[in-house]
């Protein structure tokens, strides 16, 4: 059972509620000392999978308190080991918590969603493993490609900024998407010029077919990588499905430009946008199937019609791609 140390800072007349508190929540170890500014820290080891509920009870009960703070901790091991781990009643309130807090997914996602030098250069590195790998239908370094390609962040982080309302999310999520795929794209056309491509190969056909299979792969993507952050699984593992869905089919839709295959470029355009509907279509209700809201009530308001907008868009699109699609005689096989 994965593990945090939930730091709670309040004054030193409220420790005693928050020990209560926290003795409700089934937790390893609970224990307190004094603060340098007169207050109190209360610190309880908890499982990941109860932080959510623990900050929720924690906000509801001591947001008002002057000087309240909650710190969240990783927890590499503990000993003697969690006597809980395996027991029936820790199945059950793992069963019954919220998961993860929103403050761990918001903090992750955020740093995911940056477009920083570390996110081009690694989009770069991949975009030329998977153009070398479609050219000459080598799948083990298109896979490789896809364990690189740091696009998990930037679809998540779109996904939890239209559910929550967060303007700021979003703006930085859509910068790094674009920031990634024109990087990507560029990159892709450059290598083009001198790699010879024969369209007919395995790897690039299956990169400009849109199917039932492929929508299935972008939903289940999204799903995918939500649940890993709410969950608090490793997000980089989750991170394979999303490139699979992403990356791939935007290399093929570039050497295939830049050898002459207008065609086959924009099926594999298609499919990129077909997959980034997807992924963030799911992201989104998976989020709010995690119970994903902002604290404040008038933000929750505001977030509830943005995130409404928001799936009715995500759904409109990929209806006007299916239906492109269909009309140009490009949906390829409906059931393989």
């Amino acid at each position: 059972m994965a593990l945090r140390v939930v730091e709670t800072l309040v004054p030193e007349n409220r420790i005693a509620d928050v020990i209560a508190l926290l003795r409700q929540v089934p937790s390893e170890h609970v224990w307190s000392e004094p603060a340098h500014d007169g207050g109190g820290v209360v610190r309880a080891v908890v499982g990941t999978s109860r932080t959510g509920r623990l900050m929720d009870q924690l906000y509801e009960r001591f947001s008002n308190t002057p000087g309240f703070r909650v710190l969240v901790l990783p927890l590499d091991a503990m000993l003697p080991r969690p006597r809980s781990s395996g027991s029936a009643e820790d199945r059950v309130a793992a069963r019954s918590s919220a998961g993860v807090s929103r403050e761990e997914v918001h903090a992750k996602v955020a740093d995911g969603a940056e477009t920083t030098a570390n996110y081009l250069a690694m989009t770069v590195l991949a975009t030329i493993v998977a153009a070398i790998g479609l050219a000459t239908g080598n799948e083990a370094a298109v896979i490789g490609a896809m364990v690189v390609a740091p696009l998990l962040g930037p679809n998540m982080g779109l996904a939890l900024g239209l559910t929550l309302a967060d303007g700021p999310l979003i703006r930085a999520a859509v910068r790094s998407n674009l920031a990634g795929f024109a990087l990507a794209y560029t990159t892709t056309l450059v290598l083009g010029l001198w790699l010879e491509v024969d369209p007919s190969v395995p790897a690039i056909v299956s990169r400009t077919e849109l199917g039932v299979p492929e929508l299935v792969l972008a939903l289940a993507a999204g799903c995918a990588g939500t649940l890993a952050y709410t969950s608090g699984a490793p997000s980089y593992l989750i991170g394979v499905m999303v490139a699979v869905a992403i990356l791939p089919p935007t290399v093929a839709s570039g050497l295939l430009l830049v050898n002459g295959q207008p065609d086959g470029a924009l099926r594999a355009l298609l499919l990129v946008a077909a997959n980034v509907v997807g992924v963030n279509l799911a992201g989104m209700l998976t989020f709010l199937v995690k119970g994903m809201r902002p604290r404040a009530w008038w933000r929750a308001e505001r977030a509830k019609g943005l995130a409404r907008r928001g799936l009715v868009a995500w759904l409109v699109l990929l209806a006007l791609l299916v239906t492109v699609i269909v009309l140009s005689g490009r949906w390829a096989v409906l059931t393989r």
